[in-house]
Formats: structure tokens, C-alpha cells, sequence
């Protein structure tokens, strides 16, 4: 996992240094904090076996570099980090008893996304709207086992937002988006921990945040 995010961060770099060669007034740093609200999870095989919770909402924080190859539109390699605390109670087949767990759990996102932007004819205001698409990796850990495992899912969603600009170089952002990952609750990920398991069903994960952050527009 560690060597993803490393890479995905000097894929980032690498993007800044040749974006900045091309055309430094089209290059923008971002800067982004958030909360994300709670996510419930439900994952059922019958009564003797199912796994319920929730995943915490909390802060998510993380940035991205963004190039407008045109005034209307852009692209932007971003990485969001948010831990959350998976309060949890599972059951496993019928001799075996009901278990709580508090879990401590870590999302990374490595995303590329797509934007419309919009300016207003004073310059000062410039929304945006797009989608994004990249991975997932989810740590986990187990404090009452010490154990701990990684996953990693195909993850999407989208955005809606604006950029206020106090001076040519610095703005102001507010935004809302929403990410989820298709099967990215459940199965062997968590259950793995308690022995042999005979579940295989997944639930998907939806993270809605409301934020902002800082845009800074990079070179001349």
C-alpha cells in the first residue's frame, strides 16, 4: 500500500514539474479538508452469520494538482486520506458468539478527475462540476487481535463546487462530493481476523463530504 500512495505522490510531483514547463499560468495547487458524514453497513447471510456497523464520519484531508489545458475545462490527480473509527458487531455461525469490535480503520484515495468550469464575468467566482474514478485502499486494524490487513477497490463519484479568488494567485474553495467503492465492506477483508469463515458477501461503501480548502495558482 505504502508503495502506491509513493508512487502516486511523485507521479503528482512529476505532473507539477511538466505541467509548469508547458504552461505554469494553467497549473493549480489544491488543498482540501472536509467532513465526511457516517456510512452504515449491513452485510447479511442469516441469523447466525452477518457482520453490521458503522464507518465513524470524521475529517478527511488531502490535496491534488490541477491543469487547465482550456478556460472551461480541467483535469486533476488528487490524494484524500480520512481514519475512522468501525464500530462493529458480527456473529459467525451458530456455535460461536456475538462479538463487538471497535476497528480502526484508514481510506487512502488515489483519484483522477474531470471538471467544467465555470467563471463568472468578474473572474472572482469559478465553479466547477465533474467526476472522478481511481482506487481505493482501505487499512484495517484490530486492537483487541493486534492484526491488521490492507484492500484495495476501484472507487468513483463526483463533485460540485467553487473557487472564490481573493487575489490572482489564491482562492478560497467550497465544496460537496461523494465517493463510493462497490464491494468495499465485508467478507474475507474483515472476518479474516476470527479463523475459517464461510462469508462472502460485500457491501458498498458511500462517503458524502462537505468542505472546501485552499487553490493556489502556480508560476506567472
Amino acid at each position: 500500500m505504502k508503495k502506491i500512495i509513493l508512487i502516486s505522490l511523485l507521479a503528482m510531483t512529476t505532473a507539477i514539474a511538466s505541467a509548469q514547463s508547458k504552461s505554469t499560468s494553467k497549473v493549480s495547487l489544491n488543498v482540501y479538508g472536509s467532513y465526511v458524514f457516517d456510512d452504515g453497513f449491513d452485510v447479511y447471510n442469516d441469523a447466525n452469520n452477518y457482520f453490521t456497523g458503522k464507518i465513524k464520519g470524521g475529517l478527511q484531508w488531502g490535496g491534488g494538482i490541477e491543469y487547465k489545458p482550456h478556460p472551461d475545462f480541467s483535469t486533476e490527480l488528487l490524494y484524500l486520506n480520512k481514519n475512522s473509527a468501525v464500530p462493529a458487531t458480527f456473529k459467525f455461525g451458530a456455535t460461536e458468539p456475538k462479538r463487538d469490535e471497535n476497528f480502526d480503520l484508514t481510506h487512502h484515495y488515489i483519484l483522477l478527475a474531470g471538471n467544467r468550469l465555470q467563471r463568472s464575468s468578474s473572474g472572482k467566482v469559478e465553479g466547477y462540476a465533474g467526476l472522478m474514478a481511481g482506487v481505493l485502499i482501505s487499512d484495517l486494524k484490530s486492537p483487541s487481535t493486534g492484526k491488521s490487513g490492507s484492500k484495495t477497490d476501484f472507487t468513483w463519484g463526483g463533485r460540485l463546487g467553487l473557487n472564490y479568488w481573493m487575489s490572482e494567485k489564491v482562492g478560497i474553495k467550497l465544496q460537496a462530493n461523494i465517493l463510493t467503492a462497490s464491494k468495499a465492506t465485508g467478507g474475507d477483508y474483515y472476518w479474516s481476523y476470527w479463523g475459517p469463515l464461510y462469508l462472502n458477501t460485500y457491501s458498498t461503501l458511500w462517503q458524502f463530504g462537505l468542505g472546501g480548502g485552499l487553490t493556489f495558482r502556480l508560476g506567472n
